[in-house]
């Protein structure tokens, strides 16, 4: 899958039939993500007509083609420009998805999540071969996700992330991918993430610091873990 999914912002927000409040849309639309780290660039383009993205393009060569029909979103991981390796197709309930389903590969993995009246996740239950493997809640300050923790359906044990914010304006949620469908993301920028591991003892602290461009948006992200090691570098243009 394509590694810059694991970044869109730490969320992925998705809609259950509520009406959607006040947006958080920055207004941004990203254009190049390059991170450093992983040694990958992608490259997006959107639809003319409504701003969603339609194709995320790979340095690798390989790209991720978005169709959109009816109350359904198709993701597709395209390798070589002809073989699907993966893909998601998310079931909309209204303005935002309510469900995503694995095909190919994936095909035995499920997604079923909750929202507030925001449009912002508050559960998400994950499925594997129709059973419910786990459990992630979200605790929302001020439309900023504060604490997100996962119970391990076999087991009960649990993890937890807990976030501080900034109060800068996020311009890396979902909207400025091109993806509403995905919901609300958070309102402000993350300045540290404090892991949490199932024995209750803090695993990592992660701390992020950026750089903005003229007009107020990311430029630049790093990321560092406790003992001060590089964790990520990305870099972000615009249209």
């Amino acid at each position: 899958m394509n590694k810059s999914f694991l970044f869109v912002f730490l969320i992925v927000v998705i809609y259950s039939g509520c009406k959607k409040a006040d947006s958080v849309f920055s207004g941004a639309k990203v254009h190049v993500l390059t991170n450093f780290v992983g040694g990958y660039i992608d490259t997006y383009t959107y639809n003319a007509n409504d701003g969603r993205v339609s194709v995320i393009d790979h340095n690798t060569g390989d790209k991720t083609i978005y169709t959109y029909s009816g109350d359904t979103v198709l993701m597709q991981y395209i390798i070589g420009g002809t073989v699907t390796s993966s893909a998601t197709k998310y079931i909309l309930n209204g303005q935002y998805a309510d469900t995503s389903v694995g095909l190919y590969q994936a095909q035995h993995i499920a997604t079923k999540y909750s929202f507030d009246g925001n449009g912002q996740l508050t559960e998400q239950k994950n499925y594997s071969y129709g059973n419910l493997a786990s459990t992630v809640n979200y605790t929302l300050t001020n439309k900023d996700a504060t604490c997100v923790t996962t119970t391990n359906a076999s087991n009960g044990t649990h993890t937890s992330v807990y976030y501080s914010y900034s109060t800068n304006s996020n311009s890396i949620g979902n909207q400025d991918f091109g993806m509403p469908f995905l919901g609300e993301g958070n309102v402000h920028l993350p300045t540290t993430k404090v892991l949490i591991g199932v024995n209750n003892d803090t695993t990592n602290i992660i701390t992020y610091k950026y750089r903005y461009n003229t007009s107020s948006f990311v430029d630049t992200l790093v990321s560092y873990d406790r003992s001060g090691t590089l964790v990520d570098s990305i870099a972000y243009t615009y249209y």
